[in-house]
């Protein structure tokens, strides 16, 4: 009995001791993989990406969290992960630049003017990038895993090829076009100057080797055609004046919904409406009626057609005497 209790304490004790080890362990797997949770989410150019440009050839890469490093030893740190190569594996110098508005976001810009000589980016080569498995996000997690992103980069020589083959095109279809205007004009001109000036039939006779009456009539059907076409384009033109004319009528009328009197508008203005009795007047009422008002107008003091030299003739006169 007492060998069976002592066996069972060793074993409680055993499990005391052996429980804090798992949790501690269970802990610890926690915060490692917490530790490499760091990923890259997109790149611009992509992974696998051709005819990148070469002038400031620079990558974007954005981060699944805040890469801002809080201290200058951790972005010191952090610029050592990031090392371009070309496809000879030579080094290419970087800058990395870090994003304070878009969190997680940095772009890493070859380094062309870095050192006494210039580094060149050229055609056609494939760069790669990589990316350290302990760059530090500011969390403190890292990646975890090496990452890299290859580019190739653009062939200018035949890049420039092209451009100047599309040029030459272009200017030959231009030089095309305008010689075929210019002579559709010509033409045109030498139909209307024809017809009319007339051509002589005899002579087109000759050239073509056709009858007389053949040209005649060759040519009449041709003045009838332009000018049935001269008169439908007149009926055409007249047809839209006439539409925009009426529109504008339309537009201009001002209509009202019934007639109003002349006082709801505002106005103090009395008019006397006298009817016509529909009497008729004679001649010799509506000339006796003139006489009368030609006598009465007579003694006014500013007479018709009196000039003012006249008016003051008369006043001197009347001073004199």
């Amino acid at each position: 009995m007492r060998k069976a209790g002592a066996l069972i304490c060793v074993i409680i004790m055993t499990v005391l001791l052996m429980a804090p080890a798992a949790f501690a362990a269970e802990d610890g797997d926690s915060a490692a993989a917490a530790k490499t949770d760091l990923e890259i989410v997109s790149s611009s150019p992509e992974d696998g990406a051709t005819g990148v440009a070469v002038d400031n050839l620079s990558v974007k890469i954005r981060f699944n969290k805040d890469v801002y490093p809080k201290s200058d030893e951790i972005k010191a740190a952090n610029a050592k992960q990031f090392k371009l190569v070309d496809s000879e594996g030579k080094k290419v110098p970087l800058k990395v630049y870090y994003s304070d508005k878009e969190e997680g976001l940095i772009l890493a810009a070859a380094d062309v003017y870095s050192g006494k000589n210039k580094n060149t980016i050229k055609g056609d080569v494939t760069y790669t990038l990589n990316v350290g498995r302990n760059f530090q996000a500011a969390d403190g997690s890292t990646m975890g895993q090496k990452v890299t992103i290859s580019m190739t980069t653009l062939n200018q020589g035949r890049s420039t090829a092209i451009y100047m083959i599309l040029m030459v095109l272009m200017m030959v279809g231009m030089v095309f076009f305008t010689l075929r205007s210019t002579k559709k004009d010509e033409k045109k001109k030498k139909e209307e100057r024809e017809l009319k000036e007339g051509v002589n039939p005899y002579k087109e006779a000759k050239k073509s080797g056709k009858s007389v009456e053949e040209v005649v009539s060759k040519q009449n059907k041709k003045k009838a055609k332009k000018e049935e076409a001269i008169r439908r384009q007149k009926e055409a033109e007249a047809a839209i004046e006439a539409e925009i004319i009426e529109k504008i009528r339309k537009e201009s009328n001002k209509r009202v919904s019934a007639p109003h009197a002349i006082s709801s508008a505002g106005s103090s203005l009395k008019l006397k409406v006298v009817k016509d009795s529909g009497e008729k007047v004679s001649a010799e009422e509506v000339e006796a009626k003139a006489a009368a008002a030609r006598k009465n107008n007579k003694g006014t003091t500013n007479p018709k057609n009196q000039t003012g030299k006249s008016r003051n003739k008369k006043k001197k006169g009347k001073k004199k005497k």
